[in-house]
């Protein structure tokens, strides 16, 4: 005998992996974060065969060479010891995604060709924060050796020091310029360093960047001394995530920026560190491989498989390129 329940109306909220369904033959993108710091940092092939690539730079133009003045004696010679290298040595990275048969036959949708974009917006977004996570630790300034500065937010000197309020503010923006384009080094707490650095000037094909997160682009869009120099002349071109120039610096927006939660102690606000720096001259992106897509048959596991083989490196060239804006986001 049947009970009341057996008997109960069946709706369509029941069984409803057996209704017919349609799935749309197109899918419908999440949001891609963009790759911006790859475009202002120099690139570079090891040839095949080689393990390390070292790149040379000049550490800094001699501040003095010796002086004959005198006819007919002999020359004083000077030592040329300012070239240097910096070492690069990529890794191997690969990434794979496995479709089986079954799947691609039953969807509507082109999975392989959805695979491809996973795999190509992953390793993308993958290098470019290698590349803002290697200019973000380059070496800081010490009281004997030039290196990369430190803005604080407000009138903080560390980051537990830091408080509500101390944001990024265009007096910041001036500070990080003079900075960049001065010989003085200066310490994070403030103390000038022995040691010269390059005085750094913004150039069309090296201009100086200020990578903001879109916490500060908030702080920016609504600060009127912002708004009304962020301009650009006709026919110039803007970078991808460029929201303005000021001061003569293009501002990018970018999510790839070091961010920490345990900054201003005893205070629920996050901070991030931004970076200021000069363009192909702060830091380097070494290809032991560039990256490399196969799509084959693996016909023991009925499957099709993607594989995305690359390696690289991403190492900072000139510290003294580069200036790092400590502050909290609101």
């Amino acid at each position: 005998m049947r009970t009341i329940q057996e008997l109960a109306d069946t709706t369509s909220s029941h069984n409803t992996d057996l209704l017919v369904k349609r799935w749309l033959e197109r899918i419908v993108d999440a949001a891609q974060k963009k790759f911006f710091f790859t475009q202002f940092v120099q690139q570079f092939d090891l040839p095949p065969g080689t393990k390390d690539l070292v790149v040379p730079y000049r550490y800094g133009y001699l501040a003095t060479m010796s002086d004959t003045t005198t006819e007919g004696t002999p020359m004083t010679w000077t030592t040329m010891d300012n070239l240097k290298g910096v070492t690069f040595t990529p890794t191997i990275h690969g990434y794979g995604i496995a479709i089986s048969n079954h799947a691609l036959r039953i969807n509507a949708v082109n999975l392989i060709q959805a695979a491809r974009a996973e795999l190509a917006n992953y390793l993308g977004d993958t290098v470019d924060l290698a590349v803002a996570t290697a200019v973000s630790n380059a070496t800081e300034t010490t009281t004997v050796s030039k290196g990369a500065q430190v803005i604080w937010g407000g009138d903080a000197t560390t980051t537990t020091s830091l408080e509500v309020g101390d944001v990024l503010t265009t007096g910041m923006v001036a500070k990080g310029k003079r900075y960049l384009t001065s010989v003085s080094a200066f310490t994070p707490t403030g103390f000038k360093s022995a040691e010269a650095k390059s005085p750094w000037f913004p150039e069309p094909a090296s201009p100086f960047v200020l990578f903001i997160r879109p916490e500060q682009e908030e702080l920016f869009l609504t600060d009127s001394q912002f708004i009304n120099a962020a301009e650009y002349g006709s026919g110039e071109v803007v970078a991808n995530g460029e929201i303005g120039k000021y001061l003569g610096i293009r501002v990018i927006t970018s999510n790839n920026l070091t961010t920490a939660t345990d900054w201003a102690v005893g205070e629920d606000t996050a901070g991030t560190t931004c970076i200021m720096m000069k363009a192909n001259a702060a830091g380097g992106l070494a290809w032991g491989q560039r990256p490399r897509l196969r799509v084959f048959e693996f016909p023991s596991e009925l499957e099709q498989r993607l594989i995305l083989e690359t390696a690289y490196i991403a190492q900072p060239v000139h510290n003294d390129a580069i200036v790092k804006l400590k502050v909290l986001d609101a």
